[in-house]
């Protein structure tokens, strides 16, 4: 009988995918499949391929903040592009708890057929809870599991235009308020707003790069501790994500600093929410349907047994509104 070495020889592929084709330990292509069977029937050897489990037809995308808006319209795209492709799409809400891993094995257990991954939930948690059959596609990072791939966004140029848009409005002292830079999405929102400060030949601050859970409350509490601080020396606030912009105008409104008078502020995502804030909120738009459609389309083929590469979103733009203005001539140049 051939052996697992001399039938990958005969396909032209690793004897890893072999072992893959036989056991269903990971989806294989179907080009690779075929050469793999091929080689098997030239050489005599009767496949006895694992009978594949039923598909349930539901996926999930696992998030960690419910109540930012930009979760919310991906997953209405995702949703809708999953129906019109026969698949039942489910939203979880999810923080490192022992809890969650539990409600994720639920899951499991249920035969979901894969995950879209648009959490910080740390990937051993995933590991935990999932075993490494589970097609996943990971939003804005990538991690090394099996038949997975990401999608990435453009992180970096969005804050940079955020920034630029500051700066030609005269603004200097700009407050960069983001989330920890261990995560990829916001030391790319960093590096954005420190590229274009340097083009302007200005060195950035560090005590004005503040790192923080990037909450509507946590950025109201921190914004009236701050500005009270400021003395008027910041004069513009760019944020990494639209409910932090509105902490920080809530705060500023409640000190009585008006907006964009005496503070301009963008925020990041364009969410339907900038529309209905007072004065309405300047923001980073991202194309959100395309986002969420291309995070189901990939994560089905990966279901379906196809090898995918990660994909990067490169559509970004600045929806300028009324919370952004030149900075007072009589302000601090």
């Amino acid at each position: 009988m051939a052996t697992l070495k001399e039938i990958a020889q005969r396909a032209g592929v690793s004897i890893t995918t072999v072992s893959h084709v036989l056991n269903g330990t990971r989806p294989v292509s179907t080009e690779l499949k075929k050469r793999v069977l091929e080689a098997m029937e030239a050489l005599g050897v009767e496949p006895r391929l694992p009978t594949r489990k039923r598909s349930s037809q539901l996926i999930a995308m696992l998030i960690d903040d419910i109540f930012n808006p930009f979760f919310t319209e991906v997953f209405a795209a995702a949703e809708a592009t999953a129906r019109s492709m026969g698949y039942h799409l489910l939203l979880l809400h999810s923080i490192e708890r022992g809890s969650d891993l539990l409600y994720l094995r639920d899951l499991e257990e249920k035969s979901v057929d894969g995950l879209i991954v648009a959490t910080r939930l740390g990937i051993a948690c995933l590991k935990k809870a999932f075993s490494t059959k589970l097609p996943m596609v990971f939003l804005g990072g990538s991690f090394d599991v099996p038949f997975s791939t990401s999608v990435f966004l453009p992180d970096k140029e969005g804050a940079y235009l955020a920034t630029k848009h500051l700066l030609e409005l005269g603004h200097l002292d700009i407050l960069c308020l983001g989330g920890p830079a261990k995560f990829s999405l916001f030391r790319e929102r960093f590096e954005g707003y420190v590229e274009a400060l340097n083009e302007w030949g200005l060195a950035p601050n560090p005590q004005l790069m503040v790192e923080m859970r990037l909450t509507f409350e946590e950025a109201y509490r921190f914004g009236r501790e701050f500005l009270r601080r400021a003395q008027g020396n910041v004069t513009a606030v760019f944020t990494h994500n639209d409910p932090a912009a509105l902490g920080i105008l809530k705060a500023a409104q409640d000190l009585g600093i008006d907006i964009p008078r005496e503070l301009s502020v963008v925020g990041f995502d364009n969410t339907y929410v900038t529309r209905f804030t007072q004065p309405p909120l300047t923001s980073v738009d991202l194309p959100k349907k395309i986002i969420g459609k291309r995070l189901v389309e990939l994560l089905i083929r990966l279901i379906q047994g196809h090898n995918v590469e990660p994909c990067s979103i490169e559509e970004v733009s600045l929806s300028a509104k009324a919370s952004t203005a030149p900075r007072r001539k009589e302000e601090k140049p």
